[in-house]
């Protein structure tokens, strides 16, 4: 069993916080972070779940299967 550490705490916060904003640009300014931080964070975060939690790029922001969950 993995432990969650204050790390995965502050991604999953920093997540939810993209996902009540509707999208990394909206949340840029909830975080104060630049978009490329946003990203970088979500990607550590992707990494460490081993998910593909939203798609993101010039079709917008939009959760995927397991993102929605």
């Amino acid at each position: 069993m993995r432990v969650i550490t204050d790390v995965d705490l502050k991604l999953l916060q920093i997540f939810k916080v993209i996902v009540d904003c509707g999208g990394f640009s909206a949340a840029q300014f909830k975080l104060n972070m630049h978009q490329s931080t946003i990203s970088t964070k979500m990607s550590q975060l992707e990494t460490r779940l081993g998910l593909n939690l939203c798609h993101r790029g010039r079709r917008g922001f939009q959760l995927t299967h397991d993102g929605d969950l």
